[in-house]
């Protein structure tokens, strides 16, 4: 039988460091010591104009210097050291820097890690690491100090049948030769009438010559991720295959890729699951659609899923799920964004958080398979928006998620309602005095009502242009709570006044303001205030238009949209839409 041995060198190396680490330096004159050099090198001494000047500097030697001072860097994760580390390589590769040395560190210092039937001579949270990565319990062994006695205590795990007497039965237990505990290193037939326990390497429990209890292949089991044949005793056998007597191997331990090749899940009649192909072992459900496995409860389920659209999915891949439209202020009331995960050939939902304080944003790299979705929800940082009055501090993707909208003819945002006696005006029904802007499902950011507006007759404008900066991703609303609402659609209102003229026969013609009697312009002023949060009249997440939430007036008289201007409110978006989001670039996928 073949041995798989993971040979660990010394200390293995985590960090891929930017630039050069010097620890051994030959001044120039004249010479600075830089932290970092313009061209990304860590503790180099050369002149001082090519340090960066964002980091330390001194004229001396690095050896010398606190910052450039070499030790052990520690990355606690992962449970690797490297030696002859600078501190501050070390602080900006997120690792913990110990001034001694590497074989004074006590996380530094190395034991061998047996995994299964495998070993490596690591450190004992990379046991762990390692373990953790093969889904499989370690056993960590302190005494063993070096790496050739590691490779000697891994050939210890050699498997096969533990045969010994109980009440006047020949037993077996399939296991490794170290938990046998048989007093001799190799067991033969002949010399096993003894009732200690006797160890045989590379045979199955049900050997027949063996004579024990145990009969072959009487179900199967998952292990390693592969189908196993168990025997009557409930011990492991080799890996599934309808051919029985091949799998069998006449009781003798056959690899698995012997028994039949890696399956990557189209293959009912073998159990040599394969996770980099894409299969897994799992119990049989009933959905194979290529049949139930002969006399076995398991087989290799693919891992890679199929999305509420259809499409074909990586195992890991992950993608973003919306109740509606997204984004550009158009997110529907009551809508909120899911990522969704493929995890061994199931889908798993994730919701952001509530009241859209969380949007999904994608990404994904190209790798042999195709391309490979990324998916993570992410705080939603709509709260200064109203408070940006340049478009450059808008449109700052780094800092927030606004647009830059045009401005609506006597829109005041944040400062309550304008003086009455107006011709026409469109706001919310529970515009009042002014509130701070704030969403009240998050803690903090409290924002102070938009200050620095210039008003000049009934239009308010920023900075000389006519535009607005509002929220790219609406926060959502308690509606059933008044104060929530007011907090934060009685932000927004505009009030137009519309002047007449008369000639001298008593004509009368608009001279100003013939704008704010169009429907174009209540329906920009409603764009604004539905982009504000769940405000203005606009549909929820299925689809059901409301109106109660603006007061459109015009001389008195109430207004409402006409049955077109809703249809384009609606925006005929329906059902459940995926979309990729990439900068500014909203790619549809339906």
């Amino acid at each position: 039988m073949n041995k798989k041995i993971i040979l660990s060198i010394g200390i293995l190396i985590l960090f891929s460091l930017i630039g050069i680490v010097s620890s051994a330096t030959t001044l120039s004159e004249p010479s600075s010591c830089c932290e970092k050099t313009k061209g990304g090198a860590y503790c180099i001494n050369t002149e001082e104009e090519n340090c960066d000047p964002n980091f330390k500097s001194s004229m001396t030697s690095c050896e010398t210097t606190s910052y450039c001072r070499l030790g052990t860097c520690y990355d606690s994760s992962e449970g690797i050291c490297m030696e002859n580390t600078p501190q501050s390589v070390c602080s900006s590769s997120g690792g913990t820097w110990d001034s001694r040395s590497i074989t004074e560190v006590p996380q530094c210092q190395l034991g061998c890690c047996i995994i299964s039937d495998q070993a490596a001579f690591v450190s004992l949270v990379r046991c762990k690491r390692l373990s953790s990565f093969f889904g499989v319990e370690n056993n960590y062994r302190t005494e063993i100090t070096s790496e050739i006695q590691c490779i000697a205590a891994a050939q210890s795990q050699d498997i096969g049948a533990c045969v010994y007497e109980k009440d006047y039965e020949r037993v077996c237990k399939f296991t490794t030769r170290v938990d046998c505990g048989a007093l001799e290193q190799v067991e033969t037939i002949e010399n096993s009438s003894s009732s200690e326990k006797k160890f045989y390497k590379d045979l199955l429990c049900s050997a027949e010559e063996l004579n024990t209890i145990c009969a072959r292949q009487v179900s199967t089991t998952c292990y390693n991720g592969k189908v196993y044949w168990t025997d009557s005793c409930g011990n492991r056998e080799n890996v599934y295959s309808s051919n029985k007597d091949k799998s069998w191997n006449n009781g003798r331990v056959l690899e698995p890729d012997l028994v039949c090749s890696p399956n990557d899940g189209s293959n009912k009649d073998c159990g040599n699951c394969e996770y980099l192909l894409g299969s897994r072992c799992a119990v049989w459900d009933g959905t194979l659609n290529i049949g139930k496995p002969a006399g076995s409860d398991y087989y290799c389920k693919r891992t890679e899923c199929v999305d509420r659209n259809g499409n074909k999915r990586i195992n890991g891949e992950s993608w973003c799920v919306y109740d509606g439209n997204v984004g550009k202020g158009l997110d529907k009331v009551g809508s909120r964004y899911f990522r969704e995960i493929c995890v061994d050939g199931e889908v798993k939902v994730e919701p952001c958080a509530e009241y859209r304080n969380e949007i999904c944003l994608e990404g994904g790299i190209e790798t042999d398979s195709g391309f490979f979705q990324t998916a993570a929800c992410r705080v939603n940082r709509w709260q200064d928006c109203v408070l940006q009055t340049k478009e450059k501090d808008c449109l700052n993707i780094d800092k927030r998620d606004c647009q830059w909208l045009p401005h609506v003819t006597g829109m005041t945002l944040g400062a309550g309602t304008s003086e009455s006696g107006q011709t026409t005006g469109f706001s919310n029904p529970t515009a009042g005095e002014s509130k701070a802007f704030t969403n009240p499902t998050a803690t903090g950011n409290s924002i102070a009502p938009i200050t620095g507006l210039e008003t000049s007759g009934s239009e308010t404008t920023y900075s000389g242009e006519k535009r607005v900066c509002v929220p790219q991703f609406p926060p959502g609303l308690n509606f059933w709570d008044d104060a929530n609402s007011q907090q934060i659609c009685g932000q927004a209102s505009a009030q137009c006044t519309v002047v007449k003229e008369k000639d001298v026969f008593g004509n009368e013609k608009i001279i100003e303001g013939k704008e704010c009697l169009e429907e174009q312009w209540a329906l920009e002023a409603n764009r604004i205030c539905t982009s504000l949060g769940d405000c203005g009249g606009y549909i929820n997440y299925i689809e059901k238009y409301t109106d109660e939430g603006y007061d459109w007036k015009i001389d008195g008289k109430v207004k409402n949209f006409a049955p077109n201007t809703i249809n384009k409110i609606k925006g005929g978006f329906t059902g459940m839409i995926v979309r990729a989001i990439s900068g500014d670039d909203w790619n549809e996928i339906n």
